[in-house]
């Protein structure tokens, strides 16, 4: 009977990898890659490769787990194929690559039930410390770095001025930078506290104890560090090689601030463990009867976990296939919108403001003017497809030029003219040469939604991707003023022309 549930688990094993590896090998390639080249996440093969070790060390046991599904985790395994796919959709890459060990730890709850989580959950939850979610912390470790050393340069009588992340002492100024925040000593004593409560401690309580000591001593080592180099600057003038290359020695100040006193404790805590299964400690076994395993009830247990897996790579993968009809958006975006009888337009000119977007389909900029005189500006960037590099909501497109504009305000209004209502941003910006301003409502347009945020521009650009639709793009209406007070005198005008561009980039208005 061993023997059969060794080759089902086997099979069972293969299959899920197999999904896993194969449907998902972008995902793996690209985290592959953020190893490869982050300077915080150099760690990342050291997880890999120990990961697997440990999994191959506990393979016995793995193979004799008795298939008990565990149906919570059908939810949960849902739940997280749909996050990927929703996530490669919109190209949020750490959504993404965090799915990976989730897709693996629901799967063998699902089909293993409690016996997998005491097994090969804690061994496979390491591959976290090596994904790129830890990026947030960064500021805040940070934050207490400059603290602690404010506090070890008044112990030691050094004369320091702090600003922000900067400290500045008589014979210069240091940034407490994202390297310097200590997020790589943190991550990577974590991870050694959790090997070593997986190999040898037999108590979760002692286990978590070793892992806060871990998350302590990293720290520690790290303000150390910190405080050498500037200590290092201080007496040297800013002449000490330290100044400039620190990366062997906070290495070496983490072996020995951190990982030595990391193992005596570790070394202490297993010694009030002890060692040895409660079998070994002479209880005597429980007697189970020989279990039965029904093949038909897992296999179809399994089929439905590879399907849950492969539904966001196959999804994914027919969407390429598709083809795009560019036509259609080429024809309707080929140019800005012809005036009605409310508005002359588009008269081409060069303005002072427009918005900085990057490989854009379509870029285009142009005046309107009504009976009245009032003349406004229409800017539109737009994308027939977007892709890696190529994507509307993106870190260097920006609404304006920092250089030469300030941010007064920024608000959001409702359109009122709009079925239903449609919310869209407000922004007021003044020139820093002179004394104009320019008020500018915009918005974006993702396949058939308007989004007023990045955030909801990127998870309505999910679904009109997953729709078979990859357009987008913003749209800018701008008035130009000499005060701020005239500026928001009078909306008539931007919502006249507000309510005819928006009535022709989208039907449904």
């Amino acid at each position: 009977m061993q023997s059969e549930i060794k080759k089902l688990n086997l099979i069972t094993i293969f299959l899920v990898l197999l999904a896993i590896s194969l449907g998902y090998w972008q995902d793996w390639l690209s985290l592959f890659q953020l190893w490869n080249d982050s300077y915080d996440y150099t760690h990342g093969f050291l997880v890999f490769f120990v990961t697997i070790w440990l999994l191959y060390t506990k393979r016995e046991e793995i193979l004799k787990l008795q298939p008990n599904s565990w149906w919570l985790f059908l939810t949960a395994l849902v739940v997280t194929a749909s996050a990927h796919l929703l996530a490669k959709a919109a190209d949020v890459k750490t959504v993404a690559t965090l799915s990976l060990p989730s897709l693996l730890i629901f799967s063998g709850l699902l089909l293993y039930g409690k016996q997998f989580f005491i097994k090969a959950v804690p061994t496979l939850a390491l591959l976290y410390f090596a994904l790129p979610v830890w990026d947030d912390i960064a500021p805040l470790l940070q934050r207490i770095t400059v603290f602690t050393n404010q506090i070890l340069l008044g112990i030691f009588d050094i004369p320091a001025v702090i600003r922000d992340l900067y400290i500045t002492i008589p014979q210069g100024t240091f940034f407490v930078a994202g390297g310097c925040s200590g997020s790589r000593y943190l991550l990577v004593a974590m991870f050694i506290a959790n090997v070593y409560g997986i190999l040898y401690l037999q108590d979760i309580r002692r286990s978590l104890m070793l892992f806060s000591i871990s998350i302590f001593l990293s720290m520690l080592a790290n303000w150390v560090r910190v405080f050498g180099i500037i200590y290092a600057g201080y007496q040297t003038d800013m002449k000490s090689s330290l100044v400039n290359d620190h990366e062997v020695y906070g290495w070496i100040i983490f072996a020995l601030v951190c990982l030595l006193p990391l193992f005596i404790s570790a070394h202490y805590i297993e010694k009030k463990t002890g060692r040895g299964t409660p079998d070994e400690k002479g209880t005597s076994p429980t007697n189970h009867p020989p279990y039965q395993p029904q093949f038909r009830r897992h296999a179809l247990l399994v089929s439905i976990t590879l399907l849950i897996l492969l539904f966001s790579p196959a999804w994914l993968f027919i969407l390429s296939l598709t083809t795009q009809n560019e036509s259609v958006n080429s024809v309707r975006f080929q140019a800005l919108p012809v005036g009605d009888q409310n508005w002359k337009g588009p008269l081409i000119k060069d303005m002072d403001w427009k918005p900085d977007f990057h490989n854009t389909d379509l870029s285009a900029s142009g005046v309107y003017i009504n009976e009245a005189g009032e003349s406004l500006q229409l800017s539109i960037n737009w994308y027939f497809d977007q892709h890696q590099g190529k994507e509307l909501i993106y870190f260097n497109n920006l609404l304006f030029d920092d250089k030469q504009w300030s941010l007064v305000s920024r608000s959001s209004i409702r359109l009122p003219f709009t079925t239903p209502e449609l919310k869209v941003a407000k922004t007021l910006l003044k020139r820093k040469s002179a004394e104009s301003y320019v008020l500018i409502r915009h918005w974006y347009q993702v396949g058939g939604f308007i989004a007023e945020t990045n955030i909801e521009a990127k998870v309505f650009g999910a679904f009109s991707k997953l729709a078979g639709d990859e357009s987008g793009g913003l749209i800018a209406i701008a008035k130009y003023c000499n005060s701020a007070q005239e500026c928001n005198a009078n909306d008539a005008a931007l919502d006249s022309l507000s309510q005819f561009v928006a009535k022709h980039f989208n039907s449904k208005i």
